[in-house]
């Protein structure tokens, strides 16, 4: 029993962004957590870095919807699970896709593990949906947006993770996602 807590996986766009806020609304307890995975320092030379302007977003939307952010580094276990798997898929002449082992392995494997068991469920703005069958058994399901649909990226996930995963635009078309983040003024809308 009690109150449902969700760990939300945000990523600075309003995919995630507008997940956020539907659970918030929803009523359920929700944190969000914002995982560094690239080698930031690595590129710091460019003098750029991507990931702050994301999460100067995230930072905003959080404040706006009153969520505590959590920021949660996994850059290591990125590079020992998708860089150096991908390159030696490379060399072995087949093309590996970095997403997919990414979300099977970190953002529903690693990340799975850093979060305590408190947390009933990890949502992502994943364009992607999963349903229980009378056997207990879950399945994705392809969203009805075919342009945005993103279960190939998440085609690995075994029956525990699907389990405990949530996406809850993953029935929406992205215009109806985008009018929702314009509604909600979001600000990264």
């Amino acid at each position: 029993g009690g109150i449902v807590k969700i760990a939300v996986l945000v990523s600075g766009g309003v995919d995630s962004s507008v997940a956020l806020k539907l659970l918030k609304e929803q009523g359920y307890d929700v944190t969000a957590f914002y995982l560094k995975i690239w080698l930031e320092d690595e590129l710091s030379y460019l003098g750029h870095c991507p990931w702050e302007e994301d999460l100067a977003y995230v930072r905003a939307v959080c404040d706006q919807l009153n969520v505590p952010l959590q920021i949660v580094s996994l850059q290591k276990e990125y590079w020992d699970q998708v860089v150096t798997y991908t390159m030696a898929e490379i060399r072995a002449g087949r093309t590996p896709n970095p997403d997919v082992i990414c979300n099977q392995r970190i953002k529903f494997g690693m990340f799975f593990n850093h979060i305590d068991s408190s947390y009933d469920k990890v949502a992502t703005g994943h364009y992607a949906q999963v349903v229980q069958d009378e056997q207990g058994i879950f399945h994705l399901l392809r969203a009805p947006d075919d342009i945005k649909d993103q279960t190939y990226f998440l085609s690995y996930l075994s029956q525990a993770q699907l389990a405990r995963a949530l996406f809850p635009i993953g029935h929406l078309p992205k215009e109806k996602v985008r009018e929702l983040a314009r509604s909600y003024h979001l600000p990264n809308k």
